[in-house]
């Protein structure tokens, strides 16, 4: 399997409910598209240029990432915020590998023997 980087532009017009986007087009490179988003604009309310990394073969691809933003594109959403629990490997025994869940939140306190450790869930 190869991994691909695809550079691509897509213009935006203001329409009924907020930006509407056209046609993705593909670049051979970072700069075409570049290039290609400035030609867009200059019929467009705004233009993003990203790149996308994955595996063609198997449709499986990276969340994109922008280039260049040429006026009025939409809002990229922030990474979701981290659940309030989440599951960390705390034991490698011989008996295989132990998950608990843990409250990442909570303080970690140390034992007698300088162990810290953090307070397990109900």
């Amino acid at each position: 399997m190869a991994r691909k980087t695809i550079y691509c532009a897509q213009a935006f017009w203001h329409g009924s409910g907020g930006l509407q986007g056209g046609e993705v087009h593909q670049f051979l490179n970072r700069e075409r598209a570049v290039e290609g988003g400035e030609a867009l604009f200059t019929g467009a309310n705004g233009v993003a240029v990203f790149s996308v990394v994955g595996y063609p073969d198997i449709d499986l691809w990276e969340e994109p990432r922008m280039l260049k933003v040429f006026g009025d594109v939409p809002a990229i959403d922030p990474d979701p915020p981290p659940e309030e629990v989440s599951y960390y490997k705390i034991d490698c025994s011989a008996c295989g590998d132990i998950w608990t869940q843990i409250d990442p939140v909570a303080e970690a306190e140390q034992d007698e023997e300088g162990v810290t450790r953090l307070p397990m869930l109900a």
